[in-house]
């Protein structure tokens, strides 16, 4: 049987880490900055100009808008390896971290011209040979090839990748809080669950418990979905209006950000007191290949190592990835639909673990762990009991 979810008290105190000072925010800031300049050493680059969200934060450190959808490339940060300064796209300071100073900061523009213009201000980018970038559109990619001249433009992920791959210890903290987080809002819709309810109900039931816990902007709505006793199981990543029906087999999978980490959990429950035919073996199923991948997690392993236990388990071709790596949203390495058997897993790593089972007359079961990668195995940071 795994532990118990941990209480609210517990999620209370955990909360209050960045009021009294157990992660070191600046000093976590400044442990990334160094790792994204020792590589862009490391790989001949002078400067990065950055627009994903996770990448900017990760250098920045600054708070990003909650935004619905996703956005073109646009250089939101640029780091210069000679000066060791990050410019950030803001037209204010709230949210900027203290080091990153006025001077540093350059203002949003629907006008591209105006934006190149404010560029070419920052120290050093100019005078840049190589550049990386984590993503162009054609257009960025003139006007920027204007701006730096004769620079080579080459790709930021193996950057951005090695830094961001191994985790900080005050990272696993934050992420360790986001996983209480959605640990306490598992057990909200877990109380709410019954026959009738509305798998949208359940969604706003969700997303008012983790704001109330104070992390307002949920991770995704792919957070809970009936799977039907009739036809074919199919996954699903959006909730409907649909009303979940007696007996049926439900996916919750809450998420939750901390200082923009992310981390969450799947269970799947009946909705009611009678379970379909089929249901008990259909659970067990999904646990013993979930145990078989959470073995398979250990560092000197490989994506290789999870196919094999997955097939072992018994496990058929997943609609989903059996693992990912997870951070400041969701981050390489992709293993499962096909790929990611040469990736290595190294300690430190932390990885979002996923189960799928699906049976056609009985329904789906989903289960998903947040775990850390160390010495001996796999850690979970979401410690909801699974059975």
């Amino acid at each position: 049987m795994s532990p118990a979810p941990r209480d609210h008290g517990v999620l209370i105190g955990m909360m209050s880490l960045e009021d009294d000072a157990r992660v070191d925010f600046s000093l976590l800031r400044g442990e990334r900055r160094a790792k994204v300049l020792s590589g862009m050493e490391t790989h001949g680059l002078d400067a990065l100009m950055l627009g994903g969200s996770g990448d900017v934060h990760y250098v920045s450190g600054a708070r990003q808008l909650g935004r619905a959808g996703v956005l073109p490339y646009a250089p939101v940060a640029v780091v210069v390896r000679e000066t060791g300064r990050v410019h950030l796209m803001s037209t204010w300071d709230e949210g900027v971290p203290p080091e990153i100073a006025r001077e540093d900061l350059y203002g949003l523009s629907w006008n591209p011209m105006s934006l190149m213009a404010s560029l070419a201000n920052v120290p050093g980018l100019r005078d840049s040979r190589r550049v990386g970038t984590d993503g162009l559109t054609p257009m960025f990619a003139a006007m920027i090839s204007q701006l730096v001249g004769s620079a080579e433009l080459v790709d930021a992920a193996p950057v951005m990748a090695a830094a961001r791959r191994i985790k900080a210890a005050d990272e696993i903290t934050c992420l360790d809080v986001a996983s209480a987080i959605a640990e306490s809002a598992l057990s909200a819709m877990e109380d709410a669950l019954r026959p009738g309810i509305a798998e949208r109900e359940l969604l706003g039931i969700y997303d008012e418990h983790v704001a109330r816990l104070g992390a307002p902007t949920p991770p995704s709505e792919s957070v809970c979905f009936a799977t039907p006793s009739r036809g074919p199981v199919r996954f699903r990543h959006l909730a409907s209006d649909r009303p979940v029906g007696d007996g049926e087999l439900v996916v919750l999978a809450p998420g939750a950000l901390y200082a923009g980490y992310e981390a969450g959990l799947a269970r799947t429950r009946v909705a009611g007191q009678s379970a379909p035919p089929g249901a008990a073996d259909l659970l067990s199923r999904c646990a013993r290949s979930m145990e078989a991948l959470l073995a398979a997690c250990r560092a000197g392993n490989t994506g290789a190592d999870l196919y094999r236990a997955w097939e072992d388990a018994g496990g058929v071709e997943s609609p989903v990835p059996l693992a990912h790596g997870l951070g400041l949203g969701a981050e390489p390495p992709v293993i499962g639909l096909g790929r990611g058997a040469e990736a290595s897993l190294e300690e430190g790593m932390v990885l979002s673990v996923q189960s799928w089972v699906a049976e056609e007359g009985v329904g789906g079961c989903l289960q998903r762990a947040t775990v850390v990668i160390e010495s001996g195995g796999a850690s979970a940071l979401t410690r909801y009991g699974r059975l």
